[in-house]
């Protein structure tokens, strides 16, 4: 089943959150990592906007995921649902 804009969006917030919690770094350090501002790595977190791919694909290395990890639902484990 296809989700919608808003599953998608929601999910990949999601993923976002529970990535940088378990990496342990604020949204401060990340938006330093990422080059990128702090409200930005904020407004990913409330599902306001959603980073661009470079950006994506700069976190995917970060956390050590492929992209695809965060287009899909995980557990608390972190494996796909």
């Amino acid at each position: 089943m296809e989700k919608t804009k808003d599953e998608l969006r929601e999910i990949i917030r999601e993923n976002l959150v529970d990535l940088r919690k378990k990496k342990g770094v604020s949204q401060l350090d990340l938006s330093i990592i990422v080059d990128k501002k702090s409200s930005s790595v904020a407004s990913w977190e409330q599902g306001i906007s959603l980073p661009d791919v470079t950006t994506l694909y700069r976190l995917s290395i970060y956390y050590n995921v492929a992209m695809e990890f965060f287009y899909k639902k995980h557990n608390k484990e972190g494996e796909e649902e």
